[in-house]
């Protein structure tokens, strides 16, 4: 759905305006915290689909295919930063997805801070697929809400029995933004073309000094860009023409790319009229030379592999769409199995997820 792409444009541009100036955009962070919805809304959907489809999670599968979408490209950051003289102690918690704990810790990962919120989205892809699969289809919606719930309560408590370094950066505390995306991809999210006032709502609120790093609404204000976030995604699933315009499609469609360097051209001190250019076209590199020559690769290894028989027949299902009431089945297809949906429907951002990606579900990061 190239709306989804368009809406992690506007993610990626939030996050890159909060980098370049806190004091005009003091809280465009939550570009982030719209990316964690995303891909927790994009990645349950894609699980959900599958065990429609067969019956199971191939949980394996889902792993190698989340390490080859994200990797590769993260890889080539890191070399690139050690080669200029980047410490292996910030490199190492990136690469082993803990940077988020680390920087709690008080480590300065230096160029590589903005990589807290990859952790993040690693630890969700880490569990979430065991929980899905753990969970019968028709108790499903059920039980995703009340961890949804749950997650929401933690970080009302965590706000005020946890250090604010805590609260923003650790996993626990950011899976409510996760798990609303969650929800939303178990229950049928309608297509609300009246909301056309979330995104605009979204960019205006994160002007206010107020919800920034120094305001005194700098943890509550994530519940509003929580809520705008999943408001969000349901205008974008009535596919405005603004949000599929061609070059926010493809910018959310490299987001993953612009989300990796951004922060690198920022924090090295080049003006904002040469790290946009220098991100944009670096993070285009990182697409059509790396991350999409690998994803053709896997794509033809697949091909090539054996196929698995579905775990029982498509039509006899009790997956997702069968299981659920009618008003929990996948949105814009009140009477249309789950097992329609195509993989590309799920896709690319903070994490590497692109909705116009086939056979992908993934975010750009957080802010720094």
């Amino acid at each position: 759905m190239p709306a989804l792409d368009g809406l992690r444009a506007i993610a990626i541009a939030m996050v890159f305006g909060y980098h370049v100036n806190k004091g005009v955009v003091p809280a465009g962070f939550w570009g982030v915290i719209l990316f964690f919805v995303l891909s927790g809304y994009l990645i349950t959907r894609l699980l959900c689909a599958e065990t429609d489809r067969t019956g199971r999670i191939d949980v394996r599968s889902f792993y190698v295919k989340r390490a080859l979408r994200l990797l590769p490209a993260l890889f080539v950051v890191c070399l690139a930063l050690l080669a200029v003289g980047t410490a292996w102690s910030n490199v190492v918690p990136t690469l082993g997805y803990y940077g988020n704990y680390a920087r709690i810790e008080g480590v300065d990962l230096g160029l590589l801070t903005h990589s807290w919120s990859l952790a993040v989205e690693e630890h969700f892809y880490l569990l979430w697929p065991l929980l899905i699969a753990a969970v019968p289809a028709r108790h499903r919606l059920r039980a995703v809400g009340l961890l949804a719930v749950a997650a929401i309560a933690w970080r009302v408590i965590a706000i005020g029995v946890m250090s604010p370094g805590w609260v923003y950066n650790a996993t626990d505390t950011n899976a409510a933004a996760i798990l609303a995306g969650c929800y939303l991809g178990v229950a049928r999210p309608r297509a609300w073309r009246s909301a056309d006032w979330s995104v605009p709502a979204l960019l205006a609120l994160m002007l206010l000094p107020v919800f920034g790093e120094k305001g005194p609404a700098l943890l509550w204000g994530g519940f509003v860009a929580i809520a705008l976030g999943v408001t969000a995604i349901q205008y974008a699933v009535s596919r405005p023409s603004w949000l599929e315009a061609p070059v926010l499609v493809w910018l959310g469609k490299i987001s993953y790319g612009l989300y990796l360097w951004h922060y690198v051209f920022i924090r090295s001190g080049f003006p904002v009229w040469a790290a946009l250019p220098l991100t944009v076209a670096t993070a285009a590199a990182s697409w059509y030379l790396v991350e999409e020559p690998v994803r053709r690769w896997r794509v033809r290894l697949e091909k090539r592999m054996p196929k698995r028989e579905p775990a029982h027949e498509p039509a006899r299902s009790t997956g997702w769409s069968r299981a659920l009431p009618r008003q929990a089945r996948p949105f814009g297809a009140p009477h249309s199995p789950v097992s329609s949906l195509q993989p590309s429907v799920v896709g690319s951002g903070v994490s590497g997820l692109s909705p116009s990606e086939a056979g992908e579900v993934s975010p750009p990061r957080a802010a720094a």
